[in-house]
């Protein structure tokens, strides 16, 4: 097998500083928390390790849905490149993203030549501001 898929990061954006290093923006642990719905993620990005064992370029089909509906939520294609064998990282950004359902998603990578699907799940709850009057924050 060619690419071999390591783990993936959902985060709102990833960014490239100066000196190359990697800068995740809002990165999400399998839960995120909206404040109402419906709701328009401006930013979505899941970023995939890939490993591959030798250079090339792959073609790639990626949905992300609400399962319990059935729901695509957004659908598209593209491409894989690896100029080398090796750990490479595979950002995919969404903008402007629909959300009017809370519940279980799935965000799904279709490559070619390969029979399994990546899949990431993660889950959309909605984070309502807390009730409890004269609340007083932490201090240390």
């Amino acid at each position: 097998m060619a690419i071999t898929h390591k783990y993936t990061l959902m985060c709102d954006d990833l960014r490239r500083e100066d000196n190359g290093k990697l800068l995740l923006i809002g990165m999400y642990t399998g839960t995120m928390g909206l404040p109402q719905l419906p709701f328009v993620l401006p930013s979505l990005t899941f970023v995939m390790f890939m490993d591959s064992d030798r250079p090339g370029h792959w073609a790639m089909k990626f949905r992300i849905q609400h399962l319990e509906t059935g729901k695509l939520i957004v659908e598209g294609a593209g491409g894989m490149m690896f100029q080398q064998p090796g750990l490479s990282i595979s950002p995919l950004k969404f903008g402007g993203i629909p959300i009017s359902a809370i519940g279980d998603y799935n965000f799904v990578v279709n490559l070619e030549d390969h029979t399994d699907p990546i899949i990431v799940d993660f889950k959309i709850v909605l984070n309502l501001p807390n009730q409890q009057p004269n609340q007083q924050p932490l201090r240390f």
